[in-house]
């Protein structure tokens, strides 16, 4: 039991775009697009049925962390220099839940983008070693994958009207987030989002970036690559908007 929660004896192997990363890849993918060619129905569910899907996504995303951190602190491996909710995806999931908890749509018009910046670099680039065989498999599945899905069940279902000006609040509020990982990580010596050092895994895959090793570049430029994807469904969104406002 210990060794499913730790993971420190690599079990069931995890390949780096192999037949099962690609498979999960595929998934959230095939979500993503079904997420979008239900989005009027999805829109139109019932108040009821409104509450029961955000208070599941809110209760599956809290006992996940939940029983992350409360395993690694019940086996003794808990160290606050690596696990601290201070990365990237982790500070978007617990605002996501506080603004779904407290209906801050205008909160959930930033977060939206988090969803992707975070979430969509671990889903592609991920670093695992086992898989069926351990918590941290399942735990990834749920903070990145279901997460991304569960984001993008919310902007459809609450209709969430996001305009250019969240679109750049976002930089405004993910750099503040960076800035203040820089300075922790530059007093406690840590490395959390990766500002002081890419993940060993990145150089290996892309050998070229260790000639280019610039943590802070390569952040910026990933997660505007990122909001940039997540911000196409809004185009397209409200683009719908204005043509159903000119026919009314």
């Amino acid at each position: 039991m210990r060794e499913f929660f730790v993971d420190q004896i690599p079990g069931m192997q995890f390949t780096l775009f192999g037949p099962l990363h690609n498979a999960l890849t595929f998934i959230v993918i095939l979500g993503l697009y079904l997420i979008y060619y239900y989005r009027d129905e999805i829109k139109n569910i019932s108040p009821r049925n409104k509450t029961i899907l955000t208070y599941g996504l809110i209760i599956i995303l809290y006992l996940n962390m939940f029983i992350y951190y409360n395993g690694f602190s019940y086996y003794g491996i808990y160290s606050w220099k690596n696990h601290l909710p201070i990365h990237f995806c982790y500070i978007s999931s617990f605002s996501f839940m506080i603004a779904l908890l407290l209906k801050k749509k205008n909160w959930l018009n930033v977060i939206y983008f988090f969803t992707f910046i975070g979430p969509l670099p671990a889903i592609i680039w991920p670093k695992m070693v086992s898989s069926f065989d351990s918590f941290i498999f399942y735990q990834w599945i749920i903070s990145h994958h279901i997460f991304l899905l569960g984001s993008f069940l919310v902007y459809y279902m609450y209709d969430l009207k996001i305009t250019k000006k969240d679109f750049i609040k976002v930089f405004f509020v993910a750099n503040l987030v960076f800035i203040f990982a820089t300075i922790f990580n530059y007093i406690f010596n840590t490395n959390y989002i990766f500002s002081n050092q890419i993940p060993e895994h990145v150089f290996q895959l892309y050998p070229f970036l260790r000639h280019f090793n610039y943590p802070i570049i390569l952040l910026e430029i990933t997660g505007m690559c990122m909001a940039f994807v997540a911000y196409i469904p809004v185009i397209l969104r409200n683009k719908e908007r204005e043509k159903e406002f000119v026919k009314g």
